[in-house]
């Protein structure tokens, strides 16, 4: 008997303090939804079919506002699954002085380099660079009740199609070896000023990617995608098997202005005389899933 009162006054104890404990002093956890312009690996970023690894989540000192220049870390990286579900790996708290701010901001993929405000990506032509900007996710005491990471394209797409104009122009130029755009691949991106990429560097020439393909007739076939500084568009050059180990410059492309954000598609025409030509035309991306998640 005298153990069962001890033990009923232990438990009695342990509720006393459990209930004692302030509440203020618990840690608050950090809700938010990822909003993306679509998320997948490689370029083009359209869907959520295969999941993206590595959102990188930037945390700026906890104050009234949003203060980057200093920031040279990544807080936490957050993993968005097949139909949007978002979740991250290091859990963010508010601060327990509930008259300080939590601020973020994020970017993908990964960079090459950061340092104080900045974050450099030396890139390949198949990165597709998204940042969310600042967002202000309250205190402690008054939590935001959407923190919302909203997403853009910093880049331009360039979706390459091909078709040989008869068989004799498909014979002429035998199959495609590549295209590439020359475009600058050092791009900077200053987290106080997040607005727009800067260059840096010289140019370099970045591919679609294919390797050999037969330039079909009839119905033009997808030659693949380059993803590129926005701005002027650069020089463009083809080789096909035909045509040894030279690239021919297509001399007659009127697209100039090519924009962050937007999918721009040209289709080269092959004709036996040796000429290029071209069509082009303007897509908006289309809109991805939204994604929710708790830091």
């Amino acid at each position: 008997m005298k153990k069962i009162i001890l033990a009923a006054f232990a438990l009695i104890v342990i509720a006393g303090c459990v209930k004692d404990l302030p509440y203020e002093s618990l840690p608050v956890p950090i809700q938010f939804n990822a909003g993306l312009s679509g998320v997948n690996t490689r370029a083009p970023i359209n869907d959520l079919s295969s999941g993206i690894t590595g959102i990188q989540i930037l945390r700026a000192p906890d104050a009234s506002s949003a203060v980057w220049t200093s920031v040279a870390t990544v807080a936490t990286t957050a993993n968005v699954a097949s139909g949007g579900g978002v979740t991250v790996n290091t859990p963010q708290y508010y601060n327990a002085n509930s008259g300080l701010n939590a601020w973020f901001m994020a970017f993908y993929p990964v960079a090459t380099s950061m340092s104080a405000n900045t974050v450099n990506w030396t890139i390949t032509g198949q990165e597709d660079i998204i940042v969310a900007p600042s967002i202000d996710a309250g205190n402690k005491a008054s939590p935001a009740e959407s923190n919302i990471l909203a997403f853009d394209h910093k880049l331009s797409q360039i979706q390459f199609e091909v078709i040989a104009n008869d068989v004799d122009a498909q014979t002429y130029w035998g199959t495609l070896s590549s295209i590439t755009v020359n475009s600058y691949v050092d791009l900077t991106l200053t987290l106080s000023t997040p607005d727009n990429l800067a260059s840096s560097g010289d140019p370099g020439d970045l591919s679609t990617g294919i390797a050999s393909m037969t330039i079909p007739t009839g119905t033009a076939g997808s030659a693949g995608n380059v993803m590129v500084f926005p701005g002027t568009l650069g020089t463009v050059q083809v080789l096909t098997s035909t045509m040894g180990e030279t690239p021919q410059t297509v001399t007659n492309i009127s697209l100039e202005t090519i924009t962050a954000g937007h999918a721009h598609l040209i289709t080269l025409t092959f004709y036996k005389s040796g000429a290029i030509g071209f069509s082009a035309t303007l897509t908006d991306w289309v809109d991805g899933f939204d994604g929710t998640g708790s830091l």
